[in-house]
C-alpha cells in the first residue's frame, strides 16, 4: 500500500478476513468472474486483477458513536454486498473504521485515512452505510461529498439510503432530504428521552451525576435501569455534609475561597468522580456553595444541550422557569436558608463586572516562552508540570497545580525571561574553548551525517536502477498477449512508473541534503553567529524586536535551553517573600548542529539563574562561598573584596550570607575556624 496512507484507522484482522469472505461469496452469487483472483496476493496485484476484469475499486468508511453499539461488522457487510452486486471490488486494506467516535468531530483517524485513500486515488468509489456516518450535521456531510469526492471525479454511495452521486440530478436533493429527516428524528428522540427522565426525577430517582454532598442509595424492589444496573436515589452523605457546614461558617467568618479549597483537599473532602485531577478546584468549590441543592431545591432541565454550527460543538442553553421541573426535598437539605443566603450575597459581592475590549498588544518574547518553565516540586521524571500565565493581564506565571502546589509562588514572566536571556548572553560571549568545541563537534557531526546519507543515496540509486529496468521490460511487453494480458501489463507499467518517480524524488532530496551539509562552519562564522545570537537575545529581553526577529529569538531561546527550565521555589524561614531560581542545561552545540538526525543532544553543566530579584545577602551568597571556601579568605577579607566590587557589606553580613548559601543548598554550614585559619595580624 502507498506509504502516504496512514495505518491508524484501518480494520482489524478479524474484520479483514470477514470482508474477504463476504466479497467472494457475494461475487459468486452475482456471477462475477473470479478466475485468477487470489485473496492472498498483494494489494497491487489484486487491484490490477480487478481493473483487468472491469471492476471499480472501492473504499468503505464505517463509524459508530458510542462504545455500546458495535455495528462495524454490520455496516461493512452491507457495503460489501452492495459492492459485489454493482461490480465494485473493495480490498480489505481500504476499509477504514472509527469506533466510539462522535460524528461532530472533524479529526478522526478513520475519516483521515479515507481522505488519504481518495486523494491518492487508491479507490474511485466511497461506500458508506448512511451519509450520517461521515458527519452528524447534514451540511458538513454534503460539503465533504461535494468537495472531496464529486469535484475530484470520484463516486460516493450511501447503500441504505440509495444515494449515488453518479445520479447527477437527484443525489444533492436526496442527501439534503435525508439530512433533514435525521435531524427531525433526533429531536423527536430527545423529546421522548427528556419526558422519560422527567418522570424518573419526579419519583426522586437518580437521573444523572450526583453532586458533592450526596451519594446514591439503592432502591429495593425498583426496576433495573436500561443498562441493567440497580435503580438508585440520592441521599445526604453525612461526612461530606458536616464538612460543608464547617466550611460555610468559615467562609462567613472571613476565610478566603482559596484557603477553603486548600483546607478541603487537605481534609480529604469529596470530589466529583468525573474530575480528572482528583482534587477540588477553585471554580468547583465556589459553585458548590452556590448550588441550590444544598437547601433541598432540586431542578431538572435548567440547561439543554444545543448543537452550534458556528462553534461546531454542543453548547448549553439556559431554559426559562416554565421549562424547568423543580422539586423541594427537605430530606436532602444540608444548609439552612439563612446561611445559604449569606453565602450567596458574599459571592455576588465579589463578582467582577463585564470586561471591555482588549487593547492591541505588541507580542514580546516573554509572551511565547511560558511553556518552557516547569515546576521542580510537582514534576517527576515521567511527567513534567509546566507553568501557566496568572495575575492581572497575565503578567505573572505559576505552577499548573495552583493552590495545590507544595511550593506555590508566582513570578513575573518578563523578569524571569530577562534574567535567562542575560545569563545566556553571558554564557555564549567570546569563550575560546566553547568556540573550539563547537567547531570540532560540527566537523564530527557533518562527517557522520554525510557518511550515513551517502549510504542511503547509494541504496536509493540502486533501487532506482532496478525500477528503471522494470519499466523498460514492461514497456517492451505492452503490445504482446491477449487484450486481458495487455490491460494487466498497462496497470503494472503505471504502478512501476509511479514508484520510479517517487524514488527519483527521494534521490534528489538526499543529494540536496548532502550538498547542503558538507560545509563545516569556520571559527569566524561561529564567532559571527554567536554575536548575532547574543544581540538577538539582548534586544528581545528589552522588547525591541519586530515580529519576524522575535520568532528567531524564540528559536534561539528554545535551542539553547532545550525548551526546559526547571523552576525551584525556596520558602525562606520567617519571611513572606520566597526565592525563585531557574535551572537549565546550556545546549549551544545543538543550536549549531540542527541537521543532525542521530537524536544526540550536547549539553554543558547546569546553569542556575535568579528568576526573581533575591534579597541582597542571598544575591552575594555564591560569591561569598567562592571567596571563603574556595579561595580561603576570611570574613573581613571577603567583606573588603565585596566592597571593592561595589557591595555595601560588612563582616557580619558576610557571616549571614555564608550561612544562607548552605541553607539554599540544603546543607549544614561547616564550622569555620577563627579568621578562616589565618593568623591574626598584630596591631
Amino acid at each position: 500500500m502507498n506509504s502516504n496512507i496512514p495505518s491508524i484507522g484501518t480494520a482489524n484482522v478479524q474484520l479483514i478476513r470477514k470482508a474477504e469472505k463476504w466479497w467472494s461469496e457475494m461475487a459468486a452469487v452475482h456471477n462475477l468472474d473470479l478466475s485468477g483472483f487470489d485473496p492472498a496476493a498483494t494489494l497491487e496485484t489484486r487491484i490490477a486483477w480487478a481493473i483487468t476484469k472491469g471492476y471499480e475499486i472501492g473504499t468503505i468508511y464505517s463509524r459508530f458513536s458510542t462504545k455500546l453499539q458495535h455495528s462495524t461488522d454490520d455496516q461493512v457487510r452491507e457495503n460489501i454486498q452492495w459492492a459485489a452486486k454493482n461490480r465494485v471490488y473493495v480490498p480489505p486494506e481500504l476499509i477504514s473504521v472509527d469506533e466510539g467516535v462522535k460524528g461532530k468531530r472533524i479529526q478522526r483517524a478513520g475519516l483521515d485515512r479515507t481522505k488519504a485513500i481518495l486523494s491518492e486515488r487508491q479507490a474511485k468509489v466511497l461506500l458508506v452505510y448512511k451519509m450520517s456516518r461521515l458527519f452528524r450535521q447534514a451540511g458538513k456531510g454534503y460539503q465533504f461529498v461535494n468537495e472531496e469526492v464529486v469535484e475530484e471525479g470520484l463516486r460516493a454511495v450511501s447503500v441504505s439510503q440509495g444515494i449515488d452521486t453518479n445520479d447527477r440530478k437527484t443525489w444533492k436533493l436526496q442527501l439534503q432530504i435525508h439530512g433533514i429527516m435525521d435531524d427531525m428524528l433526533l429531536d423527536a428522540i430527545a423529546d421522548h428521552v427528556r419526558s422519560g427522565l422527567t418522570g424518573l426525577f419526579l419519583n426522586n430517582w437518580t437521573t444523572g451525576a450526583i453532586g458533592i454532598g450526596y451519594r446514591r442509595r439503592v432502591i429495593p424492589g425498583a426496576p433495573l435501569t436500561n443498562r441493567g444496573r440497580p435503580r438508585t436515589m440520592p441521599e445526604v452523605d453525612p461526612e461530606t455534609a458536616k464538612l460543608i457546614n464547617e466550611h460555610a461558617q468559615l467562609l462567613l467568618n472571613g476565610m478566603s475561597v482559596r484557603e477553603g479549597v486548600r483546607r478541603w483537599n487537605a481534609a480529604g473532602g469529596a470530589v466529583d468522580p468525573r474530575a480528572s485531577t482528583g482534587k477540588l478546584q477553585y471554580a468547583c468549590y465556589r459553585r458548590l456553595f452556590a448550588n441550590e441543592r444544598l437547601v433541598g431545591k432540586w431542578e431538572f432541565g435548567r440547561k439543554r444541550n444545543q448543537f452550534s454550527t458556528k462553534l461546531d460543538n454542543v453548547k448549553q442553553i439556559e431554559q426559562p422557569d416554565d421549562e424547568v421541573t423543580t422539586v423541594q426535598c427537605e430530606e436532602l437539605r444540608i444548609l439552612d436558608d439563612e446561611t445559604f443566603e449569606k453565602l450567596r450575597v458574599k459571592f455576588e459581592g465579589s463578582k467582577t463586572g463585564p470586561r471591555g475590549p482588549r487593547k492591541p498588544k505588541t507580542l514580546q518574547l516573554w509572551d511565547l516562552t511560558t511553556e518552557f518553565f516547569f515546576c521542580e516540586s510537582c514534576s517527576t521524571s515521567a511527567s513534567l508540570v509546566r507553568f501557566y500565565q496568572t495575575g492581572a493581564q497575565g503578567t505573572g506565571m505559576h505552577c499548573k497545580n495552583g493552590d495545590q502546589c507544595k511550593c506555590k509562588s508566582a513570578v513575573r514572566r518578563r523578569d524571569a525571561v530577562e534574567a535567562v536571556c542575560r545569563e545566556l548572553t553571558k554564557s555564549i560571549s567570546c569563550d575560546a574553548e566553547l568556540i573550539e568545541s563547537v567547531v570540532l563537534k560540527s566537523q564530527e557531526l557533518d562527517s557522520r551525517a554525510d557518511h550515513g546519507l551517502d549510504d542511503q543515496l547509494a541504496k536509493s540509486r540502486r533501487k532506482l536502477a532496478v525500477l528503471g529496468n522494470r519499466v523498460n521490460d514492461l514497456f517492451e511487453m505492452s503490445g504482446e498477449g491477449t487484450e486481458a494480458d495487455r490491460k494487466e501489463t498497462k496497470a503494472r507499467l503505471r504502478a512501476a512508473q509511479a514508484e520510479r518517480s517517487a524514488m527519483q524524488s527521494e534521490v534528489n532530496r538526499l543529494q540536496t541534503r548532502i550538498n547542503g551539509e558538507t560545509n563545516t562552519l569556520t571559527v569566524a562564522e561561529i564567532r559571527q553567529r554567536l554575536t548575532e545570537m547574543s544581540n538577538l537575545l539582548s534586544d528581545a529581553s528589552t522588547g525591541e524586536l519586530g515580529e519576524d526577529a522575535l520568532y528567531q529569538a524564540l528559536a534561539i531561546f528554545r535551542s539553547l535551553t532545550g525548551g526546559q527550565i526547571m523552576v525551584r521555589v525556596e520558602q525562606r524561614v520567617n519571611r513572606k517573600q520566597s526565592n525563585v531560581r531557574g535551572t537549565f542545561q546550556l545546549r549551544l552545540l545543538d543550536s549549531f548542529n540542527r541537521s543532525s538526525n542521530d537524536g544526540e543532544t550536547q549539553s554543558s553543566d547546569s546553569i542556575t539563574v535568579w528568576l526573581r530579584k533575591p534579597p541582597r545577602l542571598d544575591a552575594i551568597a555564591e560569591r561569598v562561598h567562592q571567596l571563603i571556601d574556595i579561595e580561603g579568605a576570611s570574613h573581613r577579607e571577603t567583606a573588603k573584596q565585596l566592597q571593592q566590587e561595589g557591595h555595601k557589606v560588612n563582616s557580619g553580613n558576610v557571616w549571614y550570607s555564608y550561612r544562607r548559601w548552605y541553607e539554599m543548598q540544603g546543607l549544614e554550614p561547616p564550622a569555620v575556624p577563627y579568621n578562616n585559619g589565618h593568623k591574626r595580624r598584630s596591631a
